[in-house]
């Protein structure tokens, strides 16, 4: 994956309350679609031994916990290959691509990949170098304001560069 090295990682937290199925950021052609296993109830020793708190250890679950892979070429050139990466976090080890979902076929942007089947969890987008412009304010992560607002289903996270 050389393609990502230097590029732009957005990660999101979804909670065990909200939405947990996942859409195409994009419009694009499915490269390849798969779910790697990983840990289950996995947490970060360095964020310490509080339960209650999975969420920091975020960074950590990306890389060991039970995750689907979906790499997308989207149909904007200036955008390319692209990655969405639906990790399961804490008692969450479900990640079902839907079964459209095989290389060669094109997806829209909004369309359905894939579902969660139960709890809390986060899902990343990750882009080559040099394609997002800006991120929208209403997209950034705000993990310390427990009152800031969800970023919604299809709403504008970011602007690639033209």
């Amino acid at each position: 994956m050389d393609h990502f090295v230097g590029g732009t990682v957005y990660q999101a937290f979804l909670s065990a309350l909200n939405y947990h199925r996942w859409h195409a950021p994009v419009a694009g052609t499915i490269v390849r679609a798969y779910v790697k296993d990983g840990t289950y109830f996995s947490e970060a020793d360095s964020e310490g031994a509080d339960a209650v708190k999975p969420t920091l250890s975020q960074s950590y679950l990306a890389h060991v916990a039970a995750r689907a892979i979906i790499l997308i070429q989207a149909d904007d050139p200036v955008i390319g290959l692209m990655a969405v990466i639906p990790v399961g976090m804490v008692e969450v080890s479900s990640c079902v691509i839907d079964p459209e979902i095989v290389p060669g076929h094109h997806v829209n942007k909004g369309d359905e990949l894939g579902y969660f089947q139960f709890g809390g969890s986060t899902e990343c987008l990750v882009f080559r170098p040099g394609v997002i412009d800006q991120f929208a304010l209403t997209a950034i992560p705000q993990p310390q304001d427990p009152n800031a607002p969800l970023v919604r289903v299809r709403s504008k996270l970011a602007t690639a560069k033209s």
